[in-house]
């Protein structure tokens, strides 16, 4: 038998085995999982994601709190006519025991559109707070339970709510996008619509990197040509913003922008407002900031919440 023969059969062999082995080998890996498993709160956006408007409420007259609740800037601010004032607000672990006064800063603010991030337990006896809230500021909402594991001191989830005073054409919430997406198309007074987006990004940055700001992006970036807001806690800096911030999150901001959104304003360097290029040809007004001209005392905002609201007024022609 030649040397050449010999060297054909054992490659042929070769590829028998071969050929038996990588099939054994995918079904192993199957079985038992790989390494390469994407870590945990890194989900991928679906392609339909779930349509989920749980319950609306009638529109009624917001109460507002009582004159000596409100600062001069506040007695100044709280009538916007011909303005839509976008808002967000994380309350702090659902502020259970705040609730009378978290209610009252709300009705200080007067939002329009207005998003709650740490919702925790508003869902809970059929709604029961997010109905007694939405009644109290005369809105109806659509409320994103978070898909994260992780859970409050009462066991609750992370939930973010999206409350209106316009009417909501249509929505959409993300569970997927940790800890919560919620887009909805709200009327403007013009006769057109909005679409808003609330969110809180889970602080997990040192497990997926910029992977749930990307999930983000995916969701919102074919909507960068149209009038559109965010509205969020995104438990990192602005762009451009680098000291005091590991680069794990310094990264994440220039996504937003690559998307085609742009930085709006903040209050605490992670609580913040983006929107598209066609919204900031609106005129606009920026409420003062909390921190220096406050619309209810400083001590009451420190008492309610480890954050404080961020509002805007946009005018729609």
């Amino acid at each position: 038998m030649s040397s050449n023969k010999i060297k054909t059969e054992g490659q042929i062999r070769k590829r028998i085995v071969l050929g038996l082995f990588i099939p054994l080998t995918l079904i192993i890996m199957q079985a038992c999982g790989t390494s390469n498993k994407i870590p945990e709160g890194a989900r991928i956006i679906e392609d339909t994601p779930t349509r989920f408007i749980p319950t609306t409420t009638p529109y009624v007259t917001a109460t507002i709190p009582a004159a000596d609740f409100l600062t001069a800037t506040a007695s100044a601010l709280q009538i916007h006519e011909g303005a839509v004032r976008f808002m967000t607000y994380n309350i702090e672990g659902g502020g259970l025991e705040k609730l009378p006064l978290i209610t009252s800063i709300l009705q200080a603010y007067n939002p329009d559109v207005l998003a709650i991030q740490e919702a925790n337990g508003w869902q809970l006896n059929d709604f029961a707070i997010a109905n007694q809230a939405a009644n109290d500021l005369g809105m109806e909402y659509i409320s994103c339970q978070s898909a994260s594991p992780t859970l409050d001191k009462n066991g609750n989830t992370y939930d973010v709510i999206l409350f209106s005073k316009l009417e909501i054409k249509d929505s959409e919430t993300y569970a997927d996008v940790q800890n919560c997406l919620i887009r909805a198309e709200v009327a403007t007074p013009d006769g057109g619509s909005v679409q808003v987006f609330a969110t809180q990004i889970n602080p997990n940055f040192d497990e997926v990197g910029c992977q749930n700001v990307e999930n983000l992006v995916k969701v919102i970036q074919p909507f960068a040509e149209s009038a559109a807001i965010l509205l969020g806690d995104m438990t990192m800096p602005p762009p451009g913003i680098e000291l005091g911030y590991p680069l794990n999150q310094v990264a994440c901001p220039p996504l937003l922008e690559a998307a085609g959104w742009s930085f709006f304003t903040d209050v605490s360097r992670v609580d913040h407002i983006w929107t598209t290029q066609p919204m900031l040809a609106f005129q606009v007004y920026k409420l003062p900031s909390p921190n220096k001209e406050p619309l209810v005392t400083k001590n009451t905002l420190r008492t309610a919440s480890d954050h404080s609201p961020l509002a805007v007024d946009f005018y729609f022609p």
